[in-house]
């Protein structure tokens, strides 16, 4: 069963006396993909500002991991976003770009406060629900008194817990580099002892070069011939002789103890060493397709390199949350369609959740694995994009998502539905017989058909090609019908049109909808 991640309560938000968010209630799972979808204004990229802490809710609750985020900065949140204009540093290069979060940021030190806080959440929340009840004057003082001594709690025990956390970690760089430091001390020792194998083997080359001047000497093969005869013994000897073994295993023990005195200096700040953050570096640069381009000044990047930086240094520290807040709009169609499909990619790849935000349809229907429609600030409808597309609850989703042909009908009951005069089958059942409805129908799902069979006829009004299909506008009845189909028309013509019960999807009528 998917866990629980982030929650949001009944979130309210307005700026300038207009509610932008109106008393939103969400839940996200831990490695879901979510698209937050809707037109300009409707409130998703101020939800998604609350969750990174760059704006606060008027009132409601936002929820991580158990614990109340309202009041704790962005930087202490394991959330990260990638900004629609990627606000990449222009003076640092590719790698200094990505690796600014790792050299500034501590992610385990993080968790762990919050993993204090959280202990303490429940017994916070009561003592401040209790304050705003009508209570004793003592009792108010004897909760503020509490509340006063949980923060000093807090603060006392993320000590001792950061204690604990630097003391495991400097026995653990101990116990790691002691042992390795040991191998090599005894791997050197062994090669250091090998004098007169290293003697043996000063000898042999000796004779070795002897005799390949005497066979050049003897002109019973060429210089070059004979280097080659005997490249492969001479290089052995050579090395035995050079003591190049042991020259190596020197630079490796002095390799190991420069690393094990950065791991030291970093552990005491509770931070990544020099080594540690050019490995994670390289290994994300790498996931987002953008090696060889480390030390590429950002300004000397195409648009699509630039926003792969940005998502680089937003997923290279691990947060639990990515942000991405129109990433892709500035990139040309072909780039952003690519991007869509790597994106996913590397959300399953990383095991982060990814909180998505787009006006575009397409691209939320594509990447998502929820889709949360918004309008005027309130989520319309909430599920996978399948359901979004075949199942539009209401008349803003199904006009919004994709194209759509609606038509206010009415349910005669065991799965029929009147509409334009005639009577369909249909699957849904979900409804009063004799209740107003509105018909749903996408214009991939009419069919053409001759005149005699059909239940619709229309007037070919106008007709595109689009590539894949033709568009052809129709007028029925005095509405216009928009139909897909894979074969054109003529303008003037007259059509037939028929759909299969499947393809009918029925919504309730809202009461304050204009018919």
């Amino acid at each position: 069963m998917a866990k629980k991640l982030i929650e949001l309560r009944n979130i309210v938000k307005s700026f300038d006396g207009e509610v932008v968010v109106d008393n939103i209630n969400l839940y996200i799972n831990e490695n879901e993909f979510v698209t937050l979808v809707g037109p300009s204004g409707c409130g998703k990229t101020t939800m998604l500002r609350m969750i990174g802490g760059f704006e606060t809710p008027d009132s409601g609750e936002i929820i991580l991991n158990g614990e109340v985020i309202n009041n704790i900065p962005p930087y202490q949140r394991p959330v990260n976003t990638v900004f629609q204009r990627y606000a990449l540093f222009p003076h640092l290069n590719v790698f200094d770009n990505v690796a600014f979060g790792l050299r500034n940021y501590n992610r385990v030190y993080e968790e762990l406060k919050s993993n204090v806080r959280r202990k303490y959440e429940n017994e916070r929340k009561t003592l401040q629900t209790r304050l705003g009840q009508k209570i004793t004057r003592e009792e108010r003082a004897e909760i503020k008194s509490r509340l006063k001594e949980i923060k000093k709690e807090i603060a006392e025990k993320i000590a001792e817990e950061r204690e604990k956390l630097l003391e495991k970690k400097l026995e653990d760089i101990e116990t790691l580099y002691g042992k390795k430091i040991k191998d090599l001390e005894e791997k050197i020792e062994l090669e250091e002892q090998k004098e007169d194998e290293v003697e043996a083997a000063r000898v042999a080359l000796e004779e070795l070069e002897a005799k390949i001047q005497e066979e050049i000497a003897a002109k019973k093969i060429a210089k070059g011939k004979v280097n080659g005869k005997y490249a492969k013994e001479l290089a052995e000897l050579r090395k035995i002789v050079n003591r190049e073994k042991l020259e190596h295993l020197r630079q490796q023990l002095k390799e190991v103890n420069r690393r094990y005195q950065d791991e030291l200096k970093a552990a005491k700040s509770l931070m990544l060493s020099k080594h540690h953050i050019e490995e994670a570096v390289f290994e994300v640069l790498k996931l987002v397709k953008l090696e060889g381009l480390e030390y590429r000044k950002i300004n000397s990047l195409s648009g699509g390199q630039q926003q792969r930086v940005a998502i680089a240094r937003a997923i290279v520290n691990k947060p639990k949350i990515l942000l991405l807040d129109e990433p892709l709009a500035a990139l040309d169609l072909k780039l952003r369609q690519n991007m869509q499909y790597e994106l996913k990619e590397m959300q399953r790849k990383l095991g982060i959740t990814f909180i998505f935000v787009t006006h575009d349809q397409e691209e939320a229907l594509t990447m998502s694995d929820t889709v949360v429609v918004m309008d005027k600030g309130r989520i319309q409808q909430i599920g996978t994009p399948e359901m979004i597309y075949n199942e539009p609850k209401n008349r803003f989703v199904a006009s919004f998502i994709g194209e759509s042909n609606i038509i206010r009908g009415r349910y005669l009951g065991n799965k029929k539905v009147e509409f334009m005069g005639s009577v369909f089958d249909c699957v849904d059942e979900n409804f009063e017989v004799g209740e107003p409805c509105d018909v749903v129908i996408r214009p991939e799902d009419f069919d053409i058909v001759p005149l005699e069979q059909a239940k619709l006829i229309g007037v070919v009004d106008a007709t595109a090609f689009l590539g894949v299909h033709f568009e052809i506008c129709a007028i029925v009845q005095g509405q216009e019908f928009v139909i897909h189909q894979y074969e054109n028309v003529k303008v003037g013509d007259k059509i037939g049109l028929s759909v299969d019960p499947y393809e009918i999807h029925l919504m309730k009528v809202d009461k304050d909808e204009a018919v």
